[in-house]
């Protein structure tokens, strides 16, 4: 298989071009939940590196937890008047 490998750039390279190649699979799962007047939301995520070239293969995996302002549970009034014909 031919490489498609392009180089990194940037300020740090400063030893020359750096290529790297990594495939990675995995599952992810989040949930939703009240928080007082706020909403919660956790999620789980994780996959396995494999196949890489110029770097190591692994698992890695990210629990996210975030709280945020909760979605209206209600569409605000229309302004205008419905039509009917």
């Amino acid at each position: 298989m031919p490489s498609l490998l392009t180089a990194d750039n940037g300020a740090g390279a400063t030893l020359g071009d750096f290529k790297s190649r990594v495939f990675a699979i995995g599952p992810q799962i989040g949930y939703l939940f009240p928080v007082g007047d706020m909403q919660g939301y956790l999620n789980l995520k994780g996959y396995k590196e494999f196949d890489a070239e110029h770097r190591p293969e692994g698992w890695n995996v990210w629990l996210t937890f975030a709280i945020s302002p909760a979605a209206p549970s209600e569409a605000p009034p229309s302004s205008r008047r419905m039509v009917t014909k």
